[in-house]
């Protein structure tokens, strides 16, 4: 009887993927790379063949992230050491400001801060004053940030306006940052699957067309590009065909009536950097569409998809369906796709279904209501860039059933000598028509070839500190970024463990050993165990325990087997622990 938590079986890479998904927010990235030691930790265990991640994907900082992680496994082609080659990435980031030596714990400024809150309340506590003129040295002096970006004022005079135009308003050379990737990544990032290497997802906007994301990435096309104009895409996949003859990297964007195609050799320092830079950067990359024949600016893909799930799963469907219908090996029917086999046992080809673990920066449930300037437009910038990927999954996980219901179903029929029938019914055309750039599929067995299917889905969202700030997004500075690697690694844990115990109940639920009404209400007794919020920021160490140990006597005494026991109370145990080293370390 299979039961998750009593052993792991890794499936093979035809059925089965495990992809990545960082969001973006700037220095908050550092969050990522201390969530990556617990991820690698984890699925490191359960691999037998060395294959972590077969898909990673990012937008903005974490575009930057997934590239260094990508880049590395292409130089070492192992991802051992990807984790540690992460954290050098970001002390290579960190930046002291002078702020951080006038606010130090002994200082006299410190000491006279505290005074003048204590006669005006409303005064921010020291460690949010730190944070504060540190963002306000890396935005609004010329020094920026070392190895990220160069501040450069810029004076205006459109309005005359004695309030704005008269002070220097500042844009943010990126050169630096163009500069330390070369030391940690060789471009292009070129991979494929024959050679079982990671693919890589990047998400961009272009700012003249946000109708849809651009993303670019690291797997070649599988056919050549829909365009009008023969010239150029002749010369484009001249110029970025590789050793392996006839690169076709680009990315077909836009609506039906405006397509855009932009060409690029692999991606590159200027695809990373597109998917990252924000508005006031001054060296946005420029692509020229191959459709159109205009020149493309492009920006942080944070704008329009900040947590690229919707990207990556579009990405995954689009590859696979053509993939599986060029390498097939039973005969295309109407426009459908078949298996390996042949004769009336065929079954229906699908998508390898997806793992997917993705890592939230901006909080989606801070407890306070923000009432000055600066907390407000703190709490709009999280609002505008948290985490929409929610209904998405739930739609995912919704087809995933569908889907193999449905084939549960057709290899039922086939069984009992439906065969004829059940390739009749595939055959039918189908009411829904979806499009992939030019690719159609439009009978019913064709609907199986365009939905990825997700197994599970592990989510590790960042709480916000009590000391947050506008401008967060900015903070460089060592403490700040030590203090947001080793959150990471706290939260990633307690995140593991809790969806651990889900993932647990819902298996003994599949199997019958549990019913679903026992399953909710082991969830619920679970709350206070389980839930991040609830340990960190509301329950003393004494109450966790008090909890955790209500909790245990209830599981103890439900008539289960003993290994089904272990499975709903060991995440718990490790979860307590960790709060309880959180404490320790004042983490929060």
């Amino acid at each position: 009887m299979p039961l998750l938590g009593l052993g792991y079986t890794y499936k093979t890479m035809g059925n089965f993927q495990r992809a990545l998904v960082f969001q973006g927010g700037g220095a908050l990235g550092a969050y990522e790379a201390g969530t990556y030691q617990q991820m690698y930790r984890k699925v490191s265990k359960e691999s037998t063949d060395g294959r972590l991640f077969d898909i990673v994907a990012g937008t903005s900082i974490g575009a930057i992230n997934s590239s260094v992680l990508v880049g590395y496994y292409l130089k070492n082609k192992s991802w051992e050491g990807s984790a540690e080659k992460l954290l050098e990435f970001w002390e290579g980031l960190m930046c002291p400001t002078i702020a951080d030596s006038l606010f130090h714990k002994d200082s006299l400024v410190r000491a006279s801060w505290d005074y003048l809150r204590t006669l005006n309340n409303e005064i921010a506590d020291p460690e949010s004053a730190r944070r504060f003129w540190s963002i306000f040295e890396f935005a609004f002096t010329p020094r920026g940030v070392t190895n990220m970006y160069k501040s450069v004022p810029f004076m205006g005079s459109k309005f005359l306006n004695p309030f704005a135009d008269f002070l220097p308003w500042w844009r943010y050379d990126y050169t630096p940052l163009r500069d330390y990737l070369s030391k940690f990544i060789n471009f292009p990032i070129k991979t494929s699957l024959e050679e079982g290497q990671p693919r890589l997802l990047l998400t961009s906007v272009d700012i003249q067309d946000f109708t849809s994301p651009v993303v670019f990435d690291s797997y070649e096309k599988l056919h050549n590009a829909p365009v009008k104009r023969r010239a150029v895409i002749e010369r484009n996949e001249k110029e970025s065909s590789g050793s392996n003859g006839g690169g076709k990297w680009y990315s077909e964007y836009g609506n039906s009536d405006t397509r855009h195609i932009v060409f690029y050799d692999g991606i590159g320092p200027d695809q990373v950097l597109a998917s990252a830079l924000g508005k006031y950067a001054i060296d946005h990359p420029h692509i020229e569409d191959s459709n159109t024949g205009t020149m493309r600016q492009l920006w942080d893909g944070g704008y329009l998809s900040n947590t690229p799930l919707r990207e990556l799963l579009t990405a995954h469907r689009s590859y696979w369906m053509e993939y599986l219908r060029k390498n097939r090996s039973g005969r295309n029917r109407e426009g459908g796709v078949e298996a390996a086999g042949g004769g009336n046992d065929i079954t229906i080809a699908q998508t390898p279904e997806l793992e997917v673990y993705i890592v939230n920066l901006h909080p989606l449930t801070p407890m306070d209501i923000p009432k000055d300037k600066d907390l407000i437009d703190d709490r709009e910038s999280d609002i505008f860039f948290h985490d929409r990927t929610m209904y998405d999954e739930q739609v995912a996980y919704a087809f995933t059933d569908f889907v193999n219901m449905t084939r549960d179903l057709i290899e039922l029929a086939r069984s009992n000598g439906l065969s004829k029938k059940v390739d009749e019914i595939l055959g039918k055309k189908a009411k829904t028509i979806a499009r992939v750039g030019e690719y159609k599929f439009t009978t019913n067995r064709d609907l199986f070839l365009g939905k990825p299917r997700i197994s599970k889905v592990w989510r590790i969202d960042r709480l916000e500190s009590a000391d947050a700030t506008f401008g967060k997004v900015t903070d460089f500075t060592p403490y700040t970024i030590r203090k947001l690697i080793q959150a990471g690694q706290i939260d990633a844990r307690i995140s593991i463990d809790r969806m651990e115990l889900i993932f647990g109940i819902e298996e003994l639920i599949s199997e019958g050993i549990m019913s679903i009404e026992e399953g909710d209400g082991i969830i619920k007794e679970a709350r206070e165990v389980i839930t991040t919020e609830q340990l960190l920021y509301r329950k003393r160490i004494d109450e966790i325990e008090e909890a955790y140990n209500r909790y245990v006597q209830k599981i103890e005494a439900k008539d289960i087997p003993p290994e089904c026991k272990d499975i709903l109370i060991s995440p718990g145990r490790d979860i307590v622990s960790l709060v309880m080293e959180a404490n320790a370390k004042r983490l929060y």
